[in-house]
Parts: structure tokens; sequence; C-alpha cells
């Protein structure tokens, strides 16, 4: 099950092959085909040669041999009288030279191999065989993911999936999905990698007796990369249970590598849910399966990895050294490059920065050393960051060093000081006891007379102040009466507040909805949408589907925006670029457009109350370039001038004088903005201010609208 009889084929090609008798044989029947080539021997050197290209090594040999084959393949294509079988025959094997062609240029970085794979399906399609047509496609996408150019890679693999589900083949659905799924990682597009390759395990959904030894080699990798993706999302329990899964159906395998590698990923998502000690029997397993020094080191760097994750920097420390030792055994520079570089990163965090500084110099080397290659300017700045963290090292070990003997000298001094402070007290305490018995004996004397006189007192002073208490209870009484009138009118006085207010926000809210509308009105989409089915219709889909990623952006910027009341200068800027996109399409291109922002302007951290500057835009291009067919130019300039930011928009039409219906037209958005603007700078006064542009013969060609925008800075 789940196997095609070409790689039957190969599989077979590659065992007889693993001897010199059968390559001697091999080649002993590709001469004999050669030197007398006959149509009915097609099938069989079709097979030699397939089998030869998907073989490990490509060996100088058989490459020699394989390059005769396109020769062999043209002139028959050329022969006359050929049989529709025949025929078919030689396309298929003109389409198998040229995908494993594209296949090894794929392998080292040509870029003939878009070409080729393209003459692979050619050819191909003309066979109708489209499964194997579909694969070439894959093969293409392939190249385009090493490249990361992801709108080719997905239209390659979009059209093979195309293919598969026409003809219903679902290993080739599995394959597209997972190839899919794993371009989705490389973006680092989580969510989506996890939907198609679950697509992908679909296919697999069979009983694990009717599995081949590759098809769970194929579950585990799929279930492994699903884990990567829900760790990344912190879905730490998603992730451990793909782990388990890719665990469950490899180890039936034997095959202690891709096992080990599992148990590696498990010890990882355990530490990620906090349960150490199962991430350390996950470790020891995967360390009992390793037989060789290369697999040690890999796991016990993983192990430093997982320990260092959880903080746990004497055990990652431990690990971490191990993995180092046996990279300087096996001469393995690359590894020792990755391991001294988090060894000096645990070191650094544990505090130990004596072993932080020599890893960091024995990074620096190996890195140099297996880089040999790199740029003199690069290797400058490598010095110098070296030198920075370095000397910084050096003195963060000064000043532990410091500290250390600062806070000794501390503990000395206070023990002394603690001491004196200990005899002085006992002194002390001997000499005033005496006294300390006097001042009492004459503090309760005093204390007895002062009894005698306050009980003659307080029977003249009960009866003064009941008297007193009487007035008391008066004037309490009108205060109290004083006070309740009081409350009542803060409290209505506060209800009648509350009322202004809320009658102020529902008008804002009211405001901001307007203005939601004139930004989105019906006309505006229709028209954009027209003329972006125009484009498809015309066959333009690149430039298709660039409009409607803008429109749609900017229809989720102005939804967005709407119901904020400051956005960066930036994210103003960028909505501005796409509405003026959007209008350059509805008017034909009439008209370009240029926005500059002051070097001194932080677009990032300058905060303003959106889309106040659309209105004026839009004004701008509808009536401004009203008299413009063509070469129209809208310019758009932010800057400082005495602390406050201004908008400029200026362009090249009729100006305002040169028609009064024009000047005097007043968009309901524009007054909105108008109404907003006063609401920010509680100005009623505010002035929009606007000018003609005039050439040096006073002629006018053009007109400027300027204002002030209120901002707040963020740091």
């Amino acid at each position: 099950m789940f196997k095609t009889t070409w790689l039957a084929t190969v599989i077979v090609f590659f065992f007889i092959s693993s001897t010199g008798y059968a390559q001697d044989k091999t080649i002993d029947s590709i001469n004999t085909i050669l030197a007398n080539p006959k149509t009915s021997d097609m099938v069989r050197l079709n097979t030699i040669y397939a089998g030869m290209s998907n073989s490990i090594g490509w060996s100088k040999q058989h490459i020699a041999y394989y390059n005769q084959l396109l020769p062999v393949f043209s002139k028959g294509l050329k022969m006359d009288n050929l049989t529709p079988k025949m025929k078919k025959e030689y396309l298929y094997a003109a389409g198998a030279y040229y995908y494993n062609v594209a296949k090894k240029e794929t392998i080292d970085g040509s870029d003939k191999a878009p070409e080729h794979y393209d003459l692979a399906i050619k050819y191909w399609k003309e066979t109708k065989d489209y499964k194997t047509m579909a694969s070439a496609m894959i093969g293409k996408g392939t190249y385009y993911r090493k490249l990361a150019d992801w709108p080719k890679t997905f239209e390659n693999f979009f059209e093979a999936l195309k293919y598969y589900e026409s003809i219903k083949n679902e290993s080739g659905i599995s394959h597209v999905n997972q190839e899919i799924g794993t371009t989705c990682i490389a973006q680092q597009d989580w969510e989506k990698a996890i939907v198609y390759l679950k697509k992908s395990l679909v296919y697999y959904d069979v009983p694990e007796s009717e599995l081949w030894k590759s098809d769970r080699h194929e579950i585990a990798v799929i279930n492994n990369n699903i884990g990567v993706a829900y760790t990344r999302l912190k879905k730490f329990p998603e992730a451990h249970k793909s782990y388990l899964r890719a665990y469950e159906i490899i180890k039936p395998n034997k095959d202690p590598q891709a096992e080990s590698l599992v148990l590696v990923q498990l010890a990882n998502s355990s530490s990620d849910m906090g349960d150490s000690a199962q991430a350390q029997i996950y470790l020891d397993q995967a360390l009992a399966l390793c037989k060789d020094d290369l697999s040690r080191q890999g796991v016990y760097g993983n192990a430093a990895r997982v320990y260092n994750k959880s903080k746990k920097y004497d055990k990652a420390a431990e690990y971490g050294e191990k993995s180092y030792a046996l990279g300087l055994k096996l001469k393995n520079i690359g590894a020792r490059t990755g391991m001294s570089n988090l060894l000096y990163k645990i070191y650094k965090e544990s505090g130990q920065y004596d072993k932080a500084l020599k890893m960091y110099e024995a990074w620096i080397v190996l890195k140099d050393s297996s880089n040999t290659e790199a740029s003199k300017n690069e290797l400058a700045q490598q010095r110098l960051k070296y030198d920075f963290e370095r000397k910084e090292l050096q003195q963060k070990i000064l000043q532990q060093q410091k500290l250390t003997a600062v806070k000794l000298e501390q503990q000395k001094h206070l023990s002394v000081i603690k001491l004196e402070n200990e005899k002085k007290s006992a002194l002390e305490t001997s000499r005033n006891k005496l006294a300390q018995q006097r001042l009492k004996y004459d503090f309760e004397k005093k204390t007895l007379n002062q009894k005698l006189v306050q009980g003659k007192k307080v029977a003249a002073i009960k009866l003064e102040g009941e008297k007193k208490t009487a007035v008391k209870n008066n004037w309490l009484i009108g205060l109290s009466g004083a006070l309740l009138l009081f409350l009542l009118g803060g409290y209505f006085y506060y209800r009648n507040t509350k009322q202004k207010q809320a009658i102020t926000v529902l008008e804002k809210d009211q405001i901001k909805q307007k203005l939601l509308v004139t930004q989105m009105n019906p006309h505006f989409i229709f028209n954009s949408i027209d003329n972006i089915q125009g484009l498809i219709q015309d066959k333009q889909d690149k430039e298709a589907v660039d409009y409607l990623s803008k429109f749609s952006k900017l229809t989720r910027q102005i939804l967005e925006n709407s119901n904020e009341n400051y956005i960066s200068l930036s994210e103003e800027v960028e909505m501005t670029q796409n509405y003026l996109a959007i209008q350059q399409l509805l008017y034909n291109n009439k008209f370009n457009y240029t926005i500059s922002i002051e070097d001194a302007i932080d677009s990032e951290t300058i905060f303003l109350p959106p889309m106040l500057t659309q209105p004026f835009i839009e004004n701008a291009i509808k009536h401004g370039l009203s008299n413009k067919s063509e070469e129209g130019m809208i310019s758009i300039h932010f800057y400082l001038k005495e602390a406050k930011l201004f908008f400029e928009v200026t362009d090249n039409g009729k100006g305002f004088e040169t028609d009064k219906k024009t000047t005097n037209h007043k968009s309901l958005a524009m007054t909105i903005t108008k109404e907003r603007l006063i609401g920010y700078t509680k100005n009623q006064d505010f002035l929009v201010q606007t000018d003609n542009i005039m050439d040096q013969h006073t002629n006018i060609v053009g007109a400027k609208v300027s204002f002030e925008i209120p901002y707040i800075y963020e740091n």
C-alpha cells in the first residue's frame, strides 16, 4: 500500500546497483541500447535512467551515460511513423530526463531548475499523465521555497493539488498538503501549518497493520512538525500530544536515531509544561538509544537547551560541556560553534562570568574558522562586538569581586558598631537606673495631688459642659439641615453634568459613524470591485490580486481605525498609500502621488487622530484634478513647525478660482473632519489654509491645502 510501481523499480535498482557486478551489467545494458537504439528498448532505458537519477551519489560514470539520454529522446521524437504508444514512451522518457536534471539542479542551487521543471511538465502533460506532471510542479514549488519566493511556491503547490484532486489521487493530495504545511512553518504561519499538515494525515488514516515502514516515517515527520507549530503557538499540551503520536508511530520502525530525536522533542514539551521529572525520563531514554558519539553529541546538546529553558543552569552547563567535548572529539566545528554560544549564555545568566568569557572567546574563534570567506567588514564588526562583550564580561567579573569585598567590609564594620552599641547600652542602663526610680516616685506623687485638685473641678466643669452641650446641639441641628440642602444640590448638579457628558459622547460617536460612512461609501466600493473585476477579465491576475489585497487591507484599516482615538503616523501613511493606490485604479492611473515625512519626525512615536487627511486628499483628486486626463500629481507632506505638526496636500490641477462651483464645494467628510479638528483643538476658529499655486507668470498651476494636526508623542 501507498507505493507506486516506479518507486519500487528504483528501490530494486538501487539494491542491485550496490554491487560492482550489478553496476557493470547496468552499464553494459546502456551501451547496447545506445549503440543501436530501438523504440522497443525505450521503456527499459527509461527505467534504468530513472533508477540512476534517484540513486545516492550520482557517480561520474552514471552521469556520463545519463547525459547521453537527451539526444536519444530528441532523435526518437523526430522519427516518422511513430505509433501513439511509442510517442507516449518517448515523451514520458523526455519528461523523466528533465525532471531528474531539475531535481539535481535544485540540490545544487542552479537557477536553471525552473526551466527544466517546466519542460518536464510540458512533456508529461502531453502524455496526459497528470499524476507525474503534478510531481514536477511540487518539485518546482520546493525550488522556490528554498529561495523564500512564497507566491511562486504556493502557485505551484496549489496547481499540483488541482490536478491530484481532478484524478482523485489521495497519495498526491496528502503529499501536497504536507509540502504546503511545511512551507507555512518556514513562513512561521503556525495556524495554517497545522491545518494543512492535519489534512495530509487523513490519507494515513488506516489500520496500522497496513502501513509500510516509510509510511510510519512520514506520519512521524508530520506529527513532529505539528508539534513544532503548537509549541510556537505556546499550546504545549497539544504539542506534547503530537510528539507522543510521532513517537508511538516511529517506535516499531526500530530506527534509534529518529526515535531519539522525537524523544528529545517530548523532553522539550514536558519542560514547557513544567514537568521536569518527565523531561528527564525522556532525555534518559533518548541517551540510551544513542549508539555512537554523533548521536550522543546531538542529544546532549538538546538536553542542555531543555535545562537552560527551565533555568536549571547547573544541569544545562553539565550537558552542554558533554556535547561540546564530543563535538571536539568528532572535529565537528558547527556543533562546537553552536554549543559554545549556548554555554556562553548559560554561564552569563548564572553569573559565572569567567566561564562565560572563556566560552565567548571559543565561540568567536570557532565562528571565524567555520566562516573563512566572511568579508573584512563583517569580521571587523564581529571583532568590535567581541571586544565590547569581552570588556562587559571583564567589568562584570571585576564588579562582582568588588561587590564581594565591599559586602565583607560592611559586615565587619557592622559587627564592630553592634559590639560598641551593646557596651554603651549596658553602661547607660546601669547609670540611669537610680534616676529612673526617683523620677517614677516624683511622678506618682504629683499625679496623686493633681487628682485631688481635679476632683473639685470636675463638678463645676460638668455643669458648664452640660450648658455648652445644649448650645452645640442647637448648632448641630442647624448645620445638619444646611448640609442636607448642600448634598441635594450637589446630587442634582452631578446628574446634570453626567447627562451633558453622555450627550457629548453620543455626538462624538455620531461624528465617527458619519466619517466611517463617508470613507466607505457604496459608490467607492462598487467602483473598486468593478475595476478589480475588469483586471481579472483582462487576465491581469497579478495586478488584480495586488489591488484586491490593497482594497481589503484599506477596508480593514478604516474599520479598525474608526474605533481608535489615536493611531501612529506610520499607520496613517500606510492607510493613505492603500487609499491612493485604489484611487489610481479608479481614475485609470491619470495621476501619480508622493508622500514625504520630514526627517525630524519619528512616524512610530507620533500619534494623531485617524482619517483626518483622507477627505482633503479625495477632494484634491476628485475636484482639483478634474481637468486632468493624465499626468496628474498629488503631493502629500508632513512637517513640523514650531513644535506643531502640519499636513499639506498639493495638486497640479486647476486651482480654487477657476471654477466657483468647485471652490465652494464642501464634502460631508471634510465638514465632519473640521468638526473633529475643532473638537480636538478646542478652537472654534480653527482654520484650514487653502491657496492657489502660481508659476512665474502668475498663472494658476495647482492648489494647496494645509492645516495643523493635533498629535501626542509617545516615547
